[in-house]
């Protein structure tokens, strides 16, 4: 017995070893062909294998960094770019699920985002095609952008909802699986049979909720906005929706301003669902931040008063329009350039193109007798006349048979007085003394005939008579400004040529460049272009600037806590279509630009102002100087400018209102304001004088 059962046992031992054996060698078969399979894959179709599984699972974006802000001169916020609500496709896990439909997912888009037909075709269209130009597959297309807080709560419903609903019946497939495994073990074929139906009826209901907005992912997306609101619109001009300036300062900087173009990459889920989010780049880069020299407070004052006198006024004149320009006239620096009609840079779709149009730099008229005092100090300068000089100011005729007069005529006086008064013979017999050449060579030096240099897009260089038609009949215009069209950038920078002791200085509205961390990466230094005048005479101009407040056209100035200096000018418009079409040459006999310019204090000069209005039948004495006083009043009581007269500047200043209202009434001036040109246009610039002002340049 007991041999037998050791013999038995050792029997069984040998069985369990051979089996252990076979077992062995299978397991060793198995781990090396897996070993085989793995080998093949990591090495041989390595490569194949990441390029599919990338695709798969990744999907490439490009896209821009956030742009950078925009600032004035104090740090104040004026343009930035906030986080907004966009909605995308990928089209290559659009049509690879399993339970979507691409026409359902995009009418139902449509329909959820109020989507415009163009838009749906241009989706469908992208679908169709599948690939790129590379051979790619197409995995980004744009749904919408800047969706509205309403839209995106009921789309992130819905799709919260369907989720919702497809991970339901993921779990229901799972039980039924689950139970045709019990009906297996226990050899219910029926049963497993039913069960098993009953899970693949749960993942097509589970595939058909994840088709529902298969492919559908929220990219980060940036929307410019500009706080407050229409500010500095025309200086600011706006950017599009991918990013790209397109005018004013967002054009003009737009290198600096735009956030590097990276790659970024989609992550999705094992069952290619799109994740909301997309990984960031480590080496992305925001836009600069860009610091203008414009103040905001200032140049809320210069809308706010150019506002008030336009609606004022525009009952009696429907088509009137109005800009204005601040200069520090020592550093060139622009402190507000304002227009009127203007737009809301955050919507800028929604106006007429023409209030887009930055009339202060981009829109040209002849200056009047705002060009005087530059003729004045050019004779001064050059020792052709004295202040007090007695001079002819009555009916002149020329040489050619023309006949200068003043609209109100007076006899001899000096000449400051003559400049007081604004009186046209005075002047025209000045630029006689002067020469055509040397009238030529100044009217150049002060910078008319040339852009300014402020790289401000849209400026125009303005018209100055070519050498060649420069005539006798022109020896008579110039003097009264008439025959050259500038722009009012133009002139308040020649205007700083008196304020800051005979030096033209180069326009600027950028002060610095700031890099992501704040630092200065560009800085702007104030530049003069050249010198025009002699301090001593620049010096002598001032104060007669102060006498023509004080004294003459520009009294409506004449402000009780600041002694301003400066020159009225109203120029006759160029007769209109419809004044030509009833018969009318030449001038307009009721359209006029009135103009105002003045130094701020007229004797150490803060800022010069410069006030255009045009379409209107009043004088710039009585249209424009009041403007600029109240702007003049306001601004060096800003600054804390003392008074002459003791007034607390805090008493004095008065805050920008958000919504200016109009005073109900409007005073009219004396009649004896300007002396403005009544006759025609000289027949041989007629052509000349008519053309477009795009082809200024």
């Amino acid at each position: 017995m007991t041999i037998g059962a050791d013999a038995k046992k050792k029997t069984a031992t040998c069985r369990w070893i051979g089996w252990t054996r076979i077992f062995g060698v299978l397991m060793t078969m198995l781990f090396l062909g897996l070993a085989a399979r793995l080998a093949q894959l990591q090495i041989m179709e390595h490569r194949e294998s990441a390029v599919g599984t990338a695709r798969q699972v990744f999907g490439a974006v490009r896209e821009r960094d956030r742009r950078g802000l925009v600032i004035d001169a104090r740090g104040r916020t004026l343009a930035m770019s906030v986080d907004s609500k966009a909605c995308a496709l990928d089209p290559h896990v659009l049509l690879e699920a399993p339970g979507a439909k691409p026409e359902r997912v995009v009418a139902r888009l449509g329909e959820m985002l109020a989507l415009g037909e163009n838009d749906v075709k241009r989706i469908e269209k992208t679908l169709g095609k599948k690939i790129n130009a590379d051979g790619k597959p197409i995995r980004f297309v744009w749904v919408k952008r800047r969706i509205s807080e309403e839209e995106w709560k009921n789309l992130d419903a819905a799709m919260s909802e369907s989720r919702k609903k497809a991970s339901e019946a993921w779990r229901y497939r799972r039980r039924w699986q689950k139970r045709a495994g019990e009906y297996l073990a226990r050899r219910d074929q029926e049963g497993e049979r039913k069960a098993r139906e009953a899970a693949d009826g749960w993942k097509r209901a589970a595939e058909e909720q994840e088709g529902l907005f298969a492919g559908v992912f929220f990219p980060e997306d940036y929307q410019r906005v500009y706080p407050q609101g229409g500010l500095a619109a025309h200086i600011l001009g706006f950017s599009n929706i991918d990013g790209d300036g397109l005018e004013g300062v967002e054009k003009l900087l737009n290198p600096f301003l735009q956030g590097r173009t990276i790659e970024r990459m989609v992550a999705r889920d094992a069952r290619s669902r799109a994740l909301s989010t997309l990984t960031r780049d480590d080496r992305s880069v925001d836009g600069m931040t860009v610091q203008l020299t414009i103040d905001s407070v200032i140049q809320s004052i210069v809308e706010e008063e150019l506002y008030q006198v336009v609606a004022r006024m525009k009952g009696e004149f429907p088509d009137i329009t109005a800009n204005a320009v601040i200069m520090e006239p020592f550093t060139g620096e622009i402190l507000a350039i304002a227009n009127y009609p203007t737009f809301d840079a955050n919507h800028p779709g929604r106006y007429d193109p023409r209030n887009r149009r930055n009339d202060a730099v981009a829109s040209i008229q002849e200056p009047g007798s705002t060009f005087k005092p530059l003729l004045f100090a050019a004779s001064i300068d050059e020792g052709l006349a004295d202040f007090n000089d007695d001079w002819d100011c009555s009916t002149y005729r020329m040489a050619n048979g023309r006949v200068i007069k003043d609209l109100y005529p007076y006899g001899k006086m000096s000449l400051l007085m003559g400049l007081v008064k604004s009186s046209n013979p005075a002047m025209v017999r000045l630029g006689e003394r002067l020469g055509p050449a040397r009238m030529r060579q100044y009217v150049i030096k002060y910078g008319f005939g040339e852009k300014t240099g402020s790289l401000l897009p849209g400026e125009v260089r303005g018209r100055v008579t070519t050498a060649d038609k420069w005539s006798t009949y022109t020896m008579g215009s110039v003097p009264m400004g008439y025959e050259i069209n500038v722009t009012t950038l133009q002139m308040a920078a020649a205007y700083s040529v008196i304020a800051n002791g005979g030096m033209l200085p180069l326009p600027t509205i950028v002060k610095a460049v700031l890099d992501e961390r704040g630092d200065v990466a560009l800085k702007v230094k104030p530049r003069m272009r050249r010198r025009v005048i002699s301090e001593k005479t620049a010096g002598r101009m001032r104060e007669a600037l102060r006498k023509v407040v004080a004294e003459g056209t520009g009294r409506r100035a004449n402000i009780e806590e600041y002694a301003l200096g400066g020159k009225t000018g109203t120029a006759s418009m160029v007769a209109n279509e419809k004044e030509r079409a009833a018969g009318l040459r030449g001038y307009s006999k009721k359209r006029n630009t009135a103009n105002f310019i003045a130094l701020a204090p007229w004797d150490k000069p803060r800022a010069v102002i410069c006030v255009t209005i045009r379409e209107t039948g009043k004088f710039g004495g009585e249209a424009s100087s009041p403007v600029v006083a109240g702007i003049a009043r306001r601004i060096l009581a800003y600054w804390g400018v003392p008074t002459q007269n003791g007034v607390r500047t805090e008493n004095l200043y008065r805050p920008p209102q958000t919504a200016p209202k109009p005073e109900a009434q409007y005073v009219i001036g004396a009649e004896d304001d300007e002396n403005r040109l009544t006759e025609e246009v000289d027949p041989r610039l007629w052509e000349e004088w008519t053309e477009d002002e795009s082809a200024l340049g």
